[in-house]
């Protein structure tokens, strides 16, 4: 059974907790909408909602679900480099600043030289507010899997087999290869960036023009509206297209094999584990004694509910606050941050 260890007001037994885990395993994160939250409601039922209109035949009213789900998130897109400090939405973009800011030290600091300066952050999240953050921390390299060489075109690819990259530097004189802290970002439900052209994915992170309530009123509009994002969205239909099923579980055996990895430690935030794929995944990759998962919980009464998922798994902590306390996205960086050498407090 999963073990609930709480965070005492002290950090210091927890960082050495985490700090075991980092300094000798393979890092991956899973961040969820929680993340995201308060500038972006958490998703909550939207998938239970979406999928009892389906089972119900109203796919015209799922694909209005669909549509209200997705202007949201997006109209907080284009809102997010304008954002003054009193806006929710610069507070979460400074907290994803933070946390990629956090594991490029955490990376950096790394004792171990055997394994690679390398964490990956997978992240259900179809918003781009890690994308904005790596671009006001320059020393961030942030892969997200697009081709970015030289080249005369301005579409960007995506090609997944960036993800495997690793970046050195040496010195001028004597040569000495030094390996470069590289967090690759792993968008399994795609992303708005994201747009088909042809067979393939580029980037392109300007919005998809909103619809009028002229055009909401036709469904021929939404669903091409939908259609023009390359995104899984949160249905049992979730694909539309040969090529966003063969993406999709593409994202997911990347997510299987840095699981299967020796050492594995998978620390996930804001993530509820309702989505079906990825918490059989997760439970299948368990049966791999060197991995380990690390569930913060946001709150006492949650960590219950992640025990139950995870009954049968002993490599499995959930870290929970005390009663009446919670652990928001940037308490969660501050408690990255209590790894690094010479930080006593992280809360």
């Amino acid at each position: 059974m999963a073990d609930i260890v709480e965070i005492t007001e002290n950090a210091e037994s927890t960082a050495k907790f985490l700090q075991s885990y980092v300094q000798s395993g393979s890092i991956n994160f899973l961040i969820g909408s929680g993340a995201s939250f308060p500038a972006i409601p958490t998703a909550g039922n939207i998938e239970q909602e979406i999928n009892a209109l389906l089972v119900g035949g109203n796919e015209e009213g799922a694909s209005r679900r669909c549509l209200t789900f997705i202007e949201q998130i997006d109209s907080i897109h284009s809102q997010i480099a304008a954002a003054d400090e009193a806006n929710p939405i610069h507070g979460v973009a400074q907290n994803y600043k933070s946390f990629l800011t956090t594991v490029d030290r955490i990376l950096f600091a790394r004792k171990n030289i055997l394994l690679p300066r390398q964490a990956t952050v997978f992240t259900t999240n179809y918003d781009m507010f890690l994308e904005h953050a790596s671009s006001l921390v320059p020393s961030v390299i942030l892969n997200d899997g697009f081709e970015r060489s030289s080249s005369l075109s301005p579409e960007f690819s995506f090609t997944p087999e960036r993800y495997f990259d690793r970046t050195y530097r040496s010195g001028p004189v004597y040569g000495h290869q030094i390996e470069i802290p590289t967090i690759n970002l792993v968008k399994l439900h795609g992303s708005l960036s994201w747009r088909r052209k042809g067979d393939s994915i580029v980037f392109d992170p300007s919005s998809v023009p909103k619809l009028s309530e002229d055009q909401q009123a036709a469904i021929a509009e939404v669903e091409s509206y939908l259609q023009k994002h390359f995104l899984i969205l949160p249905n049992l239909r979730k694909f539309h297209a040969t090529l966003m099923e063969r993406v999709y579980y593409d994202l997911l055996r990347l997510f299987s094999k840095a699981m299967d990895k020796e050492n594995a430690v998978l620390i996930a935030f804001g993530f509820s584990f309702a989505d079906e794929h990825i918490l059989d995944l997760t439970r299948r990759a368990l049966r791999n004694p060197t991995t380990q998962l690390i569930i913060v919980s946001f709150d006492h009464a949650s960590a219950a509910v992640y025990q139950a998922k995870f009954s049968r798994q002993r490599n499995v902590s959930i870290l929970s606050p005390a009663a009446g306390v919670t652990i928001d996205f940037k308490r969660f960086s501050n408690l990255l941050t209590s790894i690094l050498p010479g930080v006593t407090d992280g809360i």
